[in-house]
């Protein structure tokens, strides 16, 4: 069996390469390791970056301060070419997305911790961003397999190694279909690998997580359980592709305990950064009191709610020395993210209280609380938005709305939250056109990496609404590599 292209995965830089490529009329056979499209894409619930686009009502917003908020986060680590890359491309992205041919409504834009300005974009419906992108996306893929001999989708097949000649030049792959034993084979042109990051990687004998970051591999993930670094593994083993920044995995400092099933569960639902973003409060455990700018880069609230959120025995079933942080939402601010947060409550994440109700809580994560705490955290937060001046103690500048008076009477929302492993920064080497480095410098031709599979781009740490970015941007620039190729 043979085909123009092969890409494997079906995340949001799968659905992105596959459409790009059809549309330039290369013939494509797209293979998913799952029965289900969408990967940990259609999980993202934050939104997707874009500058300048006809959504943001900050005009100051430029494609330079963008690239400038990159590598800052990424702390000297980001491959310039790359983010130059993402960033110019970010407009073009929202507008495809957005446009006559998707028609994704990406209307709302918020502001997201560690950016200067507001650049994230999400819909205005009830569908989280990437739930909404994926769906819309895979409704055209699922229509253009029915109407075009150019697709071909195989599910449940698993990618098992990467076939090259002896000159390191890709020639199609292996896989193999869930309930067979046999190897099938498949001749391509080019493959493209979108197969997704490493954060769910828990088999401790091949484990990348045990290999690069072995101290992590006991935390919680948001990542769904497919995410096991088949691509990484697999184009090391066999074209010998340079994986680079390996050890960068970044740990999410939201990821919600579940109370209601199992609060020391494997698997967490993310926050999503939204709710910091609409004017969202974290407060410890420990003293009810707020302990870090909120909008601050992911890395760094992680690490303050490592420090600053640490309880012991507990009422609440959460396993001891856990780190256990609040995120409240006051009522005003919730009317920024109704959908969200209500679907987070039909799913037990968050709750609907009060200040006094709120109280109760912290007394049983930690009953040496002061019962006053939150009701005088609350209120200077409310004081200091007032007066419109900035937060001396912990320097954030964008709020969400004051509370019009506060008493243990005035209505909130609140979940608990705990670091999560989320996104592997690391991965196969690429250059500005997705094309893979082996270890030796050189160019593996024929052989792709889009999104999370790919490593260079986010550095030390990604900023929050770069993930889907990534995958659009990339998957739309290795299709034009591929047809220039091919032609």
């Amino acid at each position: 069996m043979s085909s123009n292209a092969i890409v494997v995965g079906t995340g949001l830089a799968g659905l992105t390469t596959t459409l790009e490529l059809l549309n330039k009329g290369i013939s494509v056979t797209l293979i998913e390791k799952t029965g289900n499209f969408g990967g940990n894409s259609i999980k993202a619930s934050s939104g997707i970056n874009g500058v300048p686009t006809q959504y943001q009502n900050d005009k100051g917003d430029t494609v330079d301060f963008f690239i400038d908020d990159i590598l800052k986060s990424g702390k000297g680590l980001s491959n310039k070419d790359l983010v130059e890359v993402l960033a110019r491309n970010s407009r073009e992205a929202i507008n495809w997305l957005t446009g006559a041919d998707n028609g994704i409504d990406l209307s709302l834009v918020n502001q997201l911790g560690g950016h200067s300005h507001a650049r994230t974009h999400r819909g205005s419906g009830k569908l989280p961003p990437g739930f909404a992108i994926i769906s819309a996306l895979t409704k055209k893929i699922e229509q253009l397999s029915l109407e075009s001999d150019k697709l071909t989708i195989l599910k449940n097949s698993r990618l098992d190694s990467i076939l090259n000649d002896k000159n390191n030049i890709v020639k199609g792959i292996e896989y193999i279909t869930e309930g067979d034993t046999v190897k099938k084979s498949l001749n391509s042109d080019i493959v493209v690998l979108a197969t997704g990051g490493f954060s769910a990687d828990f088999t401790k004998s091949s484990s990348l997580l045990a290999k690069y970051r072995p101290e992590l591999i006991d935390l919680p993930s948001t990542n769904g359980q497919q995410t096991t670094g088949d691509g990484q593994k697999i184009a090391h083993r066999d074209v010998n592709a340079n994986l680079i920044h390996m050890e960068h995995v970044q740990i999410h400092p939201t990821g919600f305990i579940q109370l209601q099933k199992d609060p020391n569960a494997k698997w967490k639902f993310l926050c999503g950064e939204l709710m910091r973003g609409i004017g969202g409060v974290l407060i410890s455990p420990e003293t009810g009191s707020r302990f870090i700018n909120e909008l601050n880069t992911r890395d760094k609230v992680t690490e303050a709610i490592e420090n600053s959120c640490k309880i012991s025995h507990n009422e609440l079933g959460i396993n001891p020395n856990s780190q256990v942080a609040l995120i409240v939402v006051n009522k005003e601010d919730y009317l920024k993210a109704t959908n969200h947060i209500g679907f987070y409550m039909s799913q037990g994440l968050m709750y609907k209280s009060t200040i006094s109700g709120l109280q109760e809580v912290i007394t049983k994560l930690n009953p040496n609380v002061s019962k006053n705490a939150i009701l005088q955290t609350l209120t200077d937060y409310g004081n200091l938005i007032k007066s419109q001046s900035d937060d001396d103690i912990f320097g954030r500048k964008t709020f969400g709305d004051g509370f019009d008076s506060i008493s243990l009477d005035t209505e909130v929302y609140y979940g608990l939250v705990t670091p999560v492993l989320h996104f592997s920064m690391g991965g196969i080497e690429i250059n500005k056109f997705g094309e893979v480095f082996n270890e030796k410098g050189d160019i593996v031709k024929n052989l792709f990496a889009v999104g999370e599979v790919s490593g260079g781009l986010h550095g030390y740490n990604r900023l929050g609404g770069n993930s889907l970015l990534e995958c659009v941007v990339f998957g739309k620039v290795v299709a034009k590599r591929i047809q220039e190729i091919l032609n």
